[in-house]
């Protein structure tokens, strides 16, 4: 039998020996982080990351919740876990969240039509009798609608634009161009109008409602959404880094109502935001886990009900890069942020970053989750043999057929197709036009993953009209279609190309032979003109891309800059038409007969690229009035 001081004794040391773990475990957690915060301190250096803001969260509790760099270049002030950062479209998360809130209250339904919620909506669907647009395809993105013009990105008024005549705001890009629910293209519109819907339901303008139901349950105290572009005490600066230094990055009124892009949020409120999503909350003001595991499905795709559940949901994406786990969530870039929240509610991991200016925040993702992950064993992956009989008929050309903006990625319809080339036991081949082939695997049933992935996120199936379609890197959407439509188009294109390079060789060549006054300057004006032209739309599209990149509100009004794109992009054309006109008036003159034919050939073709644009809408429509 042990007597009392034996006794005292055991306790004493087992008391030692826990407090001894518990200090040596606390110990290697700090260090881990430790060792993790300098590894990303080196990235931010390597990337010109001028402030990073960084929560990490596993199961119930806050791993790391601060920051690094600088908030404030020029006043160097630093990144702490209090600083507010602008997080762009991760704001649809929380749109998203607040209608599965009014979902699960009963007050709305994911298969609501738009036009029975708020007739006053400006859209137009001509589909709308037997396939109208419904509360889920707005959530998805699968409604059709155009993203947001260049002239409607933001608001340069004076005050934040309000209820019905915020929707009308973007009423440009709502225009269904498919039978909504078959393929999924980002709208920020679309959660504009969700915004508006929330509205309309709970009777309170939409950023208060989620603050009352979201942001205050969870105690997100620091969180906001920012409708009038004011720079408040807190917030970080964003910067566009160009020709080796930082440049501020103005502050904007969103366009429209802000339900698609004006989160401002900080470290410590978005560590609390993850901890809900893994764990859920005994709030039952906030959505349960039952709701929160209807926001991880795909409803209204055809790909989804083909099986494809890889894609995006109700505000968020599933994202199949990590070799461990899948890991889902939203990112944001807006002018001067970019921000990312990924989480897996079956890991129990979740993190959330954000930068003040617009970088590659890649790396940051990959220190993070191999931190995240290093105890998570990586998942056998298996593949299954493909049924030959039902997959060969499939094979073919297949065009891309989702583009975000039809004006400025028509392209893509002609030039983004893939070919299914053939397969291989368990292998489908895929060439894409860059000539790049990759070898798909399949696991059944028509899905297939990448190589690298861990979960499959490409589908090849046919839809309910027997029409075969194909669905991955990304979201990208595909039907088979005869190669030679396609090559139809492309081949003009192509020779149009050649006609540009033509003729800058006959203006370098025709501009000597001028000085030595071998040929009039008239006739150097047919291949020179076009050639000036070029150059003007190629100067007008790269200030387009630069001004989309830090001066938004240029596009919103005529002015130097705007006017210099419409002119730059309209020159091309008529300097096109000016130099056919020459042709034509020196066709007689102009010898040998060789050189006739192949001006003329140069000239239609060029002339077609200039109906191409025009009728996309490239040339001749003021970026102001679009």
């Amino acid at each position: 039998m042990i007597n009392l001081k034996t006794f005292y004794i055991i306790v004493l040391l087992a008391a030692s020996y826990f407090t001894a773990a518990r200090q040596v475990t606390s110990k290697e957690k700090s260090n881990t982080i430790a060792q993790l915060h300098k590894q990303l301190d080196t990235i931010i250096q390597k990337e010109n990351i001028p402030g990073l803001m960084v929560a990490i969260v596993k199961n119930d509790s806050m791993l790391y919740v601060g920051g690094m760099g600088y908030a404030d270049l020029q006043k160097r002030r630093p990144v702490d876990q209090l600083t507010q950062f602008h997080f762009a479209s991760v704001t649809k998360f929380f749109v998203a969240m607040g209608i599965q809130q009014l979902v699960a209250k009963g007050k709305l339904k994911l298969s609501d039509r738009i036009r029975a919620i708020a007739p006053e909506i400006p859209f137009n669907n001509r589909w709308e009798d037997t396939d109208p647009v419904r509360l889920v395809h707005l959530l998805e993105h699968t409604a059709g609608f155009d993203d947001v013009q260049l002239n409607s990105m933001v608001n340069i008024s004076e005050k934040p634009l309000l209820g019905i005549e915020a929707i009308k705001a973007v009423s440009n890009s709502l225009t269904v161009r498919w039978k909504p629910g078959t393929m999924m293209s980002y709208s920020n519109p679309g959660y504009n109008v969700l915004g508006y819907i929330i509205e309309k339901v709970t009777g309170m303008p939409w950023d208060k409602y989620l603050q009352q139901q979201i942001f205050s349950p969870l105690n997100m105290s620091n969180s906001l959404f920012d409708l009038h572009g004011t720079r408040m005490p807190n917030f970080a600066t964003g910067y566009d880094f160009k020709d080796g230094e930082f440049r501020p990055v103005p502050f904007y009124k969103p366009g429209s109502n802000g339900a698609s892009s004006a989160l401002v949020s900080n470290a410590e409120d978005m560590a609390k935001f993850m901890l809900y999503l893994l764990n859920g909350s005994a709030n039952s003001t906030l959505p349960n886990n039952v709701y929160l595991k209807e926001m991880e499905i795909i409803h209204s795709t055809i790909a989804s009900q083909a099986g494809l559940q890889t894609g995006y949901t109700l505000g968020n994406d599933l994202f199949p890069n990590n070799k461990k786990v899948s890991l889902r969530g939203h990112n944001g870039k807006g002018e001067g942020f970019v921000s990312w929240l990924f989480f897996n509610r079956e890991a129990g991991i979740a993190y959330a970053i954000a930068a003040n200016s617009v970088v590659n925040m890649w790396p940051i993702s990959q220190a993070i989750e191999d931190f995240l992950t290093k105890n998570i064993s990586p998942p056998k992956l298996t593949s299954l043999p493909i049924d030959e009989q039902k997959i060969k008929p499939l094979l073919g050309y297949y065009q891309f057929m989702n583009p975000k903006n039809d004006r400025w990625e028509f392209y893509r319809r002609i030039f983004g197709g893939i070919e299914l080339r053939g397969i291989s036991r368990d292998r489908l081949l895929v060439k894409k036009e860059n000539g790049q082939v990759d070898s798909l695997i399949h696991i059944g049933n028509g899905l297939f993953r990448a190589k690298e992935d861990i979960i499959p996120s490409f589908v090849l199936a046919q839809d309910s009209m027997g029409q075969p379609f194909f669905q991955g890197y990304g979201n990208s959407f595909y039907r088979k279609v005869p190669w030679a439509s396609i090559l139809i188009q492309k081949i003009p294109i192509y020779l149009g190309i050649s006609a540009i390079s033509i003729y800058m060789i006959f203006s370098l060549v025709g501009i000597v032979l001028t000085l030595f006054r071998k040929i009039k300057l008239m006739d150097l004006g047919i291949p020179l003109l076009p050639t000036v032209g070029t150059c003007c739309f190629i100067a007008a599209y790269r200030l387009m891309g630069l001004t989309d990149a830090s001066h938004k509100e240029l596009f919103t009004s005529c002015n130097a800059t705007s006017f210099s794109i419409f002119l730059g992009m309209l020159l091309f054309a008529i300097f096109v038409i000016v130099s056919s006109l020459l042709l034509y008036k020196r066709w007689f003159q102009l010898t040998p007969r060789w050189l006739r034919l192949l001006l003329a050939f140069c000239n239609f073709f060029l002339c077609y690229l200039v109906a191409l644009l025009s009728i996309n809408g490239w040339i001749g429509v003021p970026i102001w009035m679009m």
